[in-house]
């Protein structure tokens, strides 16, 4: 077991940080002034937190379903509210000073007379105004055409590590600013009197990482500048926060919450009194991580101990020094033993990097200037993004200059390490409401914050309804400067579970915001049969290029299935602590790479399981579903983490004697159902319902049998992925091609080329696949016209000892078949000449000298003899080979042995050496004794009289070929290679087997009793939630009749349904809208044109 997390790589590994912070982009005044219009709600569930937020700075919301909810899909709430507060001393016209406090929340702020709060709203435009949501990451329908700071990115997302970068796994971005606060006689800006509020603007961003130790965490950031021409000289960042922990929809409620701080890890949290939950379970804890804090770059104190004074993040690059960087190494990571001494690091550095970790290009040439293909390290440019990048195309401003640029990282606006940060300044836990707290009594709220102490363990509350307030202040904010604060919201099982969370936070937040992400989410298609669910998706994954560890480090697949949507049944596989860290997957295709087993990198004692070294696959049936049950179904892919080595390639260890890497990393996987009931999935996720098709269906097939020509000994399936999409009466064509001079290719190529009409000659047949390699022993072709190919190729030449042996014997002797040891590595390196040669052979005797035996190496001499040797694979030809004559009489008698050869120009022989057929005796019985301790003498007496092979007599050689394209034989003909083909029928229905399948409709569950495990609870709503039972094997076009005994219509339900739905779903509500009472049923089916069918059904308690 391990007792740490090896997160903790970050500092130990310069050169991974060098080029992988964050790529935060300066943004541009605002052209417009917050409006309410653009108020929008979304969602941030990139990982097991789920949370509604609002894109004028609010977080949580009480009685709503997705108000903190942990861990998504639960139900299980634990936040009211989240509120971004700043507030500022200043003049107002009449000359009183006033302290304008600026948020918006659901309660105890001011608001104008229509009910509105006076504070932040959402500028516009940077989302998408025709939609509900916030601008997502992971939503391109949620960006506007143009984002307002930067209109040079259209069509690419705004990312807080560069242009088009998405290395949070879900990200989202939104301004707002306080021009709709008019309660003040105050202009920020004298010569613009219709801006008002402070003049203040905040660009707000949420972070989620679905990483394993980073799955219980969510991010926000906050960037606020003054964007009038006020001098604030005191200005206070704060956070307000409401605690719910514990709750359930549709009813929330309560008032015993706790809340404490831990000084030793600097967190905030709060938990319910005894653990207990509305849910009836054990409530989990809640934390909040107050991280980065605004710098004063003015007071000449080094406020955050970190050996330098007065650093900013708006120095611009300086010049090239040599001086003290701090306490911070050249990977930027601050060195704690140089902190405790107090002696900072010298070095060679820009003078703007104050912490000197920014890092120009790799010159390898030694020019003097950047060539493509040298390590870019920071050096990217403003747009953050480089060659390996989306949406590089070519240098930009600054990039490859040796210069530090804004937008690049490690430097100003991306490296929080350059500000000199005052820290959390104040903390108060208090219930909320308390008078002389609440955000609309702003002088009462000034002296408050402005007075707090820094948190202590002190301050604790226990059973009530918990408010905490978190500032950072005061500090001055100049006209056009921009400060910065950041917070985090994790959750844990227990306060153990928390604190390690909390190291993770602690990680992320020391690296910039920066993480190991995920390849990207491949492309899910699942179609629903009949007991089955056919699953199929895209490689676009397998291209993913993990800006972290600057790596493309994709591994494989993972599918997930469910009854409920936040896949929590899958999650089974614990930790050493006993908490869920793993979901067990249905299936797992991973690359064949020698990558398997567990991970080395464990969490808290549970390692990832990199696979089995399958192969991969794009398509998967599951046949292990119920008809009528609906599954929810992810696809993820994984990468392969990362293990730290030395040059030498041992793996790193750190202090405590753990092994330094990074677990391996799953994209994320959404899908939920919102309180409307309504199912919202990802690209890599689906719900589907199997079921039987309608009475008559006959699904597609291919018609006759799969054509093979060629040697190859493996095989092709024909796999019906999309049977809508089948096409009747289509011929296909597979033609392989190797490049191997041995036909020894263990991936040879292939296309696939289709006609839809064989019958019509003006439609040519078309090239479907091409460029195409079958990998390994089983692989899979890309879907075309609804269909996959299987291969099973044998990758190497085998001995078939079940499909070689005589064809004509009248000799007792048996062939022993392999290699003869002279000629492999261990007894001979020089001459290795051994080889698996896939071909079919034939020894073939005569009454006369047919042929003569190859002269090499001086022991074996051209012997004439009365036999040959064919290979039968292809043309007949006749083949060379050596004859070891043990006896010296030119004849293959008992002892001898013959070795097939292969022309082979390459080898020093012109020759290389196969199979050895070396002829055994008739039945024998042996007789052991042993004389002393060390020798034997071995008498054997054969059961009948030898006989050699006769004239006439035939052994057949037979082995496994890997597929082939054409080829040439020993004479210079070509020869067909491996060719398959054949013809598809497509799925169809028929009226006459639609009559005959009449007696198969059934109602399921009958009986039905009180609930059926097919219907899906929806934990945000009262009651219990749907109801229905299914009318199955249906034809596709039918009327169903509902009545109760006494022969009274309850409901009448027309079907009308495509041929592969043969179900009708019926929620037991009658015509008159009312739920049916128990008791038994009779339905009636009619189907015009095929016939009828009465039948009962149950209901009972």
């Amino acid at each position: 077991m391990r007792n740490k997390k090896t997160i903790l790589l970050i500092s130990v590994i310069p050169l991974l940080m060098q080029a992988t912070s964050l790529y935060a982009q300066p943004r541009d005044p605002a052209p417009h002034t917050g409006d309410r219009f653009w108020d929008k709600s979304g969602i941030m569930d990139g990982n097991l937190v789920r949370t509604i937020f609002f894109n004028h700075g609010e977080i949580a919301k009480y009685a709503t379903p997705y108000s903190g909810e942990w861990p998504k899909g639960s139900g299980h709430l634990y936040v009211d509210g989240v509120a971004t507060v700043v507030q500022a001393e200043c003049v107002d016209e009449d000359g009183d000073t006033i302290h304008p406090l600026e948020v918006n929340y659901r309660e105890d702020v001011d608001r104008d007379e229509d009910g509105y709060p006076l504070g932040w709203w959402p500028l516009p435009g940077y989302c998408n105004y025709y939609q509900d949501s916030p601008a997502m990451s992971d939503d391109p329908e949620s960006w506007p055409v143009r984002w307002p700071d930067k209109p040079e990115w259209a069509g690419y997302w705004n990312g807080y590590f560069g242009k088009g970068v998405k290395n949070a796994d879900l990200e989202t971005y939104y301004v707002v600013d306080d021009d709709y606060d008019t309660r003040w006689n105050f202009y920020p800006d004298p010569t613009d009197t219709t801006r008002r509020g402070l003049g203040l603007a905040v660009a707000v961003r949420g972070f989620q990482w679905s990483h394993v130790l980073a799955e219980d965490c969510i991010f926000w950031h906050f960037a606020i500048t003054n964007e009038g021409t006020y001098d604030y000289e005191k200005v206070l960042f704060a956070s307000y926060i409401d605690w719910g922990v514990g709750q359930s929809m549709p009813s929330p409620g309560g008032s015993d919450d706790c809340g404490s701080y831990d000084t030793d890890i600097d967190l905030a949290y709060a938990w319910a009194i005894n653990n207990e939950s509305q849910w009836g379970g054990k409530a989990g804890v809640a934390g909040f991580a107050f991280l980065e804090s605004p710098g004063n770059p003015w007071d000449g104190i080094d406020n955050d101990n970190d050996g330098l004074t007065d650093e900013t993040r708006e120095s611009g690059p300086g010049g090239w020094v040599y001086g003290s960087c701090g306490y911070y190494r050249e990977d930027g990571a601050l060195d704690e033993e140089a902190r405790a001494s107090g002696v900072p690091f010298v070095r060679w550095h820009w003078s703007g990097d104050e912490d000197g970790d920014w890092h120009a290009f790799t010159d390898r040439n030694e020019n003097g200037v950047w060539d493509p293909g040298e390590p870019l390290n920071d050096d990217l440019g403003a747009d953050g993004i480089g060659p390996t990048d989306e949406g590089y195309f070519g240098p930009d401003e600054g990039e490859g200059d040796g210069i530090p640029t804004l937008g690049e990282p490690n430097f100003d606006q991306t490296d929080k390490d350059e500000s000199d940060q005052i820290g959390l300044t104040g903390f108060k836990i208090f219930m909320v409401h308390e008078v002389g707290h609440k955000p609309s009594e702003e002088e009462a709220v000034w002296q408050l914050l402005s007075q707090l102490v820094p948190p202590t363990e002190e301050q604790q509350l226990i059973g009530v309804n918990l408010a905490m307030w978190f500032a950072s202040g005061t500090f001055p904010l100049h006209p056009g400067e921009t400060q910065r604060f950041s917070i985090a919201l994790l959750f844990g099982e227990d306060l153990d579970d928390l604190r390690r969370n909390t190291k993770t936070v602690q990680a992320i937040y020391n690296a910039n915001y920066n993480f190991s992400r995920p390849p990207d989410k491949p492309r899910l298609t699942a179609i629903p049969g009949d007991g089955k669910v056919t699953l199929s998706w895209d490689d676009r994954a397998e291209y993913s290029y993990d800006r972290y560890l600057q790596e493309y480090d994709f591994e494989g697949y993972r599918i997930y299935r469910s009854t409920e949507p936040s896949f929590l049944e899958a999650r089974i596989i614990t930790d050493a602590y006993g908490n869920p860290t793993f979901r067990k997957p249905l299936a797992q295709f991973d690359l064949k790479n020698g990558l398997k087993g567990p991970h080395l990198i464990d969490v808290y004692g549970a390692g990832f399981n990199l696979g089995d070294d399958t192969g991969l696959r794009h398509t998967f049936v599951d046949s292990s579903v119920n008809n009528g049950q609906t599954y929810y179904y992810a696809i993820v892919s994984y990468d392969r983490g990362f293990i730290a080595r030395d040059s030498l390639g041992n793996v790193l260890f750190d202090e405590d004697g753990y092994p330094i890497g990074i677990a391996p990393t799953e994209c994320t996987s959404t899908l939920f159902i919102d309180e409307r009931g309504v199912t919202m999935t990802d690209v890599n996720t689906a719900v589907v319902t199997p079921n039987a098709p309608a009475a008559g269906y006959s699904p597609p097939v291919v018609e006759g049998e799969i054509i093979h020509r060629g040697p190859g000994t493996g095989s092709i399936e024909v796999g019906f992925i999309a049977p809508e999409s089948v096409k009747d009466g289509a011929y296909y064509k597979v033609i392989f091609s190797d490049t191997s001079f041995l036909h020894l290719d263990k991936a040879p190529g292939y296309t696939i080329i289709g006609d839809t009409l064989p019958d019509d000659p003006s439609s040519p047949p078309e090239t479907l696949v091409t460029g195409m390699n079958v990998s390994g022993v089983d692989d899979e072709s890309p879907l075309f016209d609804g269909l996959v190919v299987y291969f099973h190729n044998d990758t190497t030449a085998v001995f078939v000892d079940s499909l070689s042996g005589w064809l004509v014997k009248q000799n007792n002797h048996e062939i022993e078949v392999g290699f003869n040891p002279m000629f492999s590595s261990e007894t001979n390196p020089i001459f290795n000449l051994n080889t698996l040669y896939p071909a079919d052979m034939k020894l073939i005797f005569s009454d006369t000298i047919v042929s003569t035996s190859i002269a090499l190496f001086g022991s074996y001499k051209a012997i004439p003899t009365n036999f040959s040797i064919w290979n039968v694979t292809g043309d007949s030809l006749e083949w060379p080979f050596l004859f070891d004559d043990k006896d010296g009489d030119s004849l293959y008698t008992m002892g001898d042995a013959v070795i097939i050869l292969v022309e082979d120009p390459s080898s020093v022989v012109n020759y290389r050496t196969t199979w050895e057929l070396r002829l055994s005796g008739p039945p024998a019985i042996y007789d052991t004794t042993y004389i002393g301790d060390d020798s034997i003498v071995v008498d054997t007496t054969f059961l009948e009289d030898p006989i050699p092979p006769q004239p006439g007599d035939i052994y057949c050689l037979r082995t496994t070929k890997p597929f082939r394209g054409e080829w040439l034989d020993a004479e210079g003909d070509t020869l067909d290679g491996d060719v398959f083909e054949f013809v598809v029928k497509a799925e169809f229905c028929s009226k006459e087997k639609a009559k005959a399948e009449l007696d198969r409709i059934a109602v399921v569950p009958n009986p039905y009793v009180v609930a059926a495990s097919w219907e899906s609870p929806n934990v945000y709503q009262f009651g219990r939630g749907e109801r229905k039972i299914d009318f199955i094997h249906l034809p596709q076009k039918c009327t169903i009749r509902i009545y109760t005994v006494r022969g009274n219509l309850v409901k009448k339900i027309e079907h009308e349904s495509t041929m592969k739905d043969g179900a009708e779903s019926w929620n037991l509500v009658s015509k008159d809208g009312m739920d049916i009472s128990y008791g038994l049923y009779i339905y009636h089916i009619d189907a015009p044109g095929i016939g009828e069918k009465i039948g009962k059904f149950a209901v009972i308690k």
